[in-house]
């Protein structure tokens, strides 16, 4: 068990995964010059005050990729990690939990969010998908979209 920081930073964010007729993963690219910056992830976000998990999902995939025609969805899993080395903007330890919907889409053309944590949003293959720098939450989410293949 780990000692707890005195001060701390917990962030909680709902994300999509989703798949195309393909069977292509959908990942965004985080914007250059942020933290993550460069990196790979899911389509998602923070929680914000106030506002339901269901509710973030749908916002956070149409700030991001533009989709707003969801079938279904459901919690696929959680995820969890408390970031070794890693602060927020007070210098405070950060543990990021991630609630990972799977997502049923009805239409699937993108339209990536511009001047917003995401540069680029696409549908991936696997063996595009492992060429990619991705962020540990796409790590984790990639793994569990190809365990249900």
């Amino acid at each position: 068990m780990t000692t707890e920081p005195e001060n701390q930073h917990v962030h909680i964010g709902a994300y999509a995964l989703c798949r195309d007729p393909s069977s292509r993963l959908l990942l965004v690219r985080a914007t250059a010059g942020l933290e993550d910056g460069g990196l790979w992830t899911m389509p998602g976000g923070g929680i914000e005050w106030g506002e339901h998990p269901n509710a973030a999902l749908r916002r956070e995939l149409e700030e991001e990729t533009g989709l707003v025609d969801i079938k279904a969805y459901h919690v696929a899993a959680v995820y969890s990690h408390a970031y070794e080395g890693r602060t927020d903007w007070q210098g405070d330890p950060v543990h990021h939990i991630g609630i990972v919907y799977e997502v049923v889409l009805a239409a699937f053309d993108l339209r990536p969010e511009k001047e917003g944590s995401t540069d680029h949003c696409e549908w991936l293959t696997e063996k595009r998908i492992r060429e990619l720098p991705l962020g540990p939450l796409a790590e984790f989410a990639v793994e569990l979209a190809w365990q249900k293949t």
